[in-house]
């Protein structure tokens, strides 16, 4: 017998509780986080028209959401597409709840065995552009969007390893059965990844490398590459009334006191995230902004090759660890965080509690030259060590701190900083480095976080890791269906990472600090890629 599982099925998943902080405003006034600031603009009744401008430091080398799993890509995919199902946002839902709710499919259901979910399609029509025409969406297009995905190497089809078929039982169904009960499957589709395009795409018929043809709230008019995209409002958004904005513009500005520049004049309604230097100096010149301010849903590694020594050696990897002073860097670039762990702490009660982390990661430059010498090395060595700037300045300044921490135990690190196209294409994929720094994907599963990076086969282990008991535990935690019972092997599977692997090594997760204009309005942000929420704004100028 199936069951009707909408209201209750992110309990499969996850039933968690994520801790964020309080948005709170430059005159200290606290808010909800996710909430856009005041009583006064949840009363307000929304108006439509006016652009919302997001400067960005980068673009996307390609727009393809299946080929690229890059930030900036799938950003700028939320935009224009819709996934089967997605993320709780709006008011009175944190930053980063991982609450399930219908997207294209309005409703689903689960067999009492696990194994065969079926998806049932709302009324909803792709954006009206050739070949598609403004045509209604099928269960087909689902169908081929998902047997593209599982087509391609990388990421995204890893998410899907499980599924055994997918089938179009009539034009408004979709059934998938997958090979075995499998606890992550349905937060994988809501999983920001997922974008579901249509059929003619997968037909060779839209250049996808530089094209975008959805069902989301906006249509993508022209994207000139590391210049600007424009989007402009899609009148046949399946959401009556919305979106309100008449376009959104995302333009890429490298520079940071460029961006700053034009947010402080009013150019830019989007900016990112501030250093606490910045953002200080913004509140001077701008009283009127608030912020909004949350645990980030990602964190800092610090990563070594493993197939080049002297980073085959688990002492030389524990010394590396043991010489980064994590909660002095964080509090001085960021303002604030905390020691991250395996399982990002914006994950909640997935992660390891703040103390053990602290306790298995622990700053003691003394014990780190110990291990040095211990494996040969009691002058240290001479290494390189790989950062982009296309993420910001406040990375290239973590590895700048990480590189003297390191200096101070005998390791003489050279910075590289590589453009971010090719950072991400090429060099960190294919493990050309012998250590680098960077963020990590904004993972909403615990087996992101884990199999994805850790596992011998796992889609995102850039870093030549193997070992057959970390396989064979990451194996088992995926289909686990007992949450509590799940949850237990997931915090003892980073015990055991942090003891016996220790790459990449976590830093810290900091609380982004980022500022917003007052009269933006029910601006609620996720903790996934995709712009999708601009859907609830309105300017109110």
């Amino acid at each position: 017998m199936e069951k009707r599982l909408k209201s209750i099925v992110s309990l499969l998943i996850f039933g968690i509780l994520i801790v964020v902080l309080s948005a709170c405003s430059s005159n200290n006034s606290t808010n909800e986080p996710g909430t856009d600031n005041t009583e006064e603009a949840a009363s307000s009744e929304p108006k439509s028209g006016g652009t919302y401008t997001i400067l960005s430091a980068a673009d996307p080398d390609m727009l393809d959401p299946h080929r690229q799993s890059s930030i900036y890509t799938h950003m700028m995919a939320g935009l224009v597409y819709n996934k089967l199902v997605s993320y709780e946002t709006g008011p009175g839902v944190d930053y980063t709840d991982y609450n399930v709710v219908p997207d294209l499919a309005e409703d689903w259901t689960i067999s009492e065995d696990g194994k065969v979910y079926t998806f049932f399609l709302r009324e909803a029509y792709w954006h009206d552009k050739e070949p598609v025409n403004g045509r209604q969406v099928t269960a087909e297009d689902v169908v081929a969007t998902m047997e593209r995905i599982i087509s391609l190497p990388g990421h995204q089809a890893a998410l899907l390893s499980e599924v055994e078929s997918i089938v179009a039982q009539d034009p408004q169904t979709v059934v998938f059965t997958l090979k075995q009960p499998f606890a992550p499957f349905l937060n994988f589709m809501a999983n920001h990844f997922m974008w579901i395009l249509p059929k003619e795409a997968m037909e060779g018929k839209v250049d996808l490398a530089t094209d975008a043809i959805g069902t989301g709230p906006f249509v993508l008019e022209k994207w000139e590459d590391n210049v600007q995209a424009t989007y402009k409002k899609n009148p046949n958004y399946y959401e009556e009334g919305k979106p309100y904005l008449d376009e959104v513009i995302y333009k890429v500005v490298p520079d940071q006191g460029s961006r700053i520049a034009a947010f402080r004049t009013g150019q830019a309604d989007g900016i990112g995230q501030l250093s606490p230097e910045q953002l200080t100096q913004l509140q001077k010149t701008n009283p009127d902004i608030t912020i909004f301010d949350a645990l980030f849903p990602t964190q800092e590694q610090l990563y070594m090759n493993m197939e080049r020594k002297p980073f085959d050696d688990i002492r030389i990897r524990k010394a590396i660890s043991m010489a980064v002073d994590r909660q002095s860097m964080v509090n001085a670039i960021y303002g604030g965080g905390e020691t991250s762990g395996p399982v990002n702490p914006s994950l909640g009660d997935w992660a390891l509690p703040l103390e053990e982390r602290e306790a298995l990661q622990p700053y003691n430059p003394e014990e780190a030259k110990k291990l040095l010498a211990e494996a040969g090395y009691p002058n240290g060595f001479d290494t390189t060590m790989i950062v982009t700037n296309g993420y910001g300045e406040q990375l290239v300044r973590v590895a700048q701190w990480v590189a003297e921490d390191l200096r101070n135990i005998g390791i003489n690190v050279e910075i590289e900083i590589v453009e971010y196209a090719a950072y991400f294409s090429e060099r960190w994929p294919k493990v050309d480095y012998d250590m680098g720094i960077g963020y990590q994907t904004y993972f909403q599963e615990p087996d992101e976080w884990l199999r994805t990076q850790l596992h011998t086969n796992g889609s995102r282990n850039w870093y030549n890791i193997s070992d057959p008991e970390l396989d064979k535990m990451l194996d088992e935690q995926r289909l686990i269906l007992d949450v509590n019972e799940r949850k237990e092997y997931v915090h003892e599977i980073q015990r055991y990472v942090l003891e016996n692997l220790v790459n990449p090594v976590t830093l810290t997760t900091y609380y982004t600090t980022t500022p917003r204009h007052a009269y933006v309005k029910d601006l609620y942000p996720h903790a996934s890629y995709g712009y999708g929420y601009l859907k609830d704004v309105w300017i109110d100028k």
